[in-house]
């Protein structure tokens, strides 16, 4: 990350011991942290004018998955660097989640390498 540089994240994902997680490191490392429980909660963020650099994305979450909350994201015209997770192994879900606008995807358990690569990206 650059020097001085802050980033704003937000992490998607209806557990909240893996939401605590990410934050913890994401914290660590300079980011301003927000968190949703479920797309629907990522959406209002950015209805509100909410920006951020990077967003978790959690495939399978209630009321409105991953997919559907990562293709709404992308009409609005964000350009946020958006990574998807999931424990899921079906390819074709994995597919459809990652057309949906994903930057890339991820299989969870999410762990610390696996963030701070994401990191890197941005910086």
């Amino acid at each position: 990350m650059a020097i001085g540089k802050k980033y704003n994240a937000l992490i998607v994902d209806d557990d909240i011991v893996v939401r605590n997680v990410h934050k913890k490191y994401l914290s660590k490392n300079g980011f301003e942290i927000q968190m949703a429980e479920n797309g629907i909660q990522a959406l209002e963020f950015f209805h509100a004018g909410n920006q951020f650099d990077l967003v978790i994305m959690d495939l399978e979450m209630p009321l409105m998955d991953g997919i559907q909350a990562t293709k709404e994201i992308r009409r609005l015209g964000v350009r946020s660097l958006i990574i998807g997770m999931s424990s899921c192994t079906i390819e074709s879900k994995i597919e459809e989640f990652m057309s949906a606008g994903l930057d890339d995807f991820y299989a969870t358990p999410m762990n610390m390498a696996k963030i701070a690569a994401i990191v890197r990206r941005l910086g």
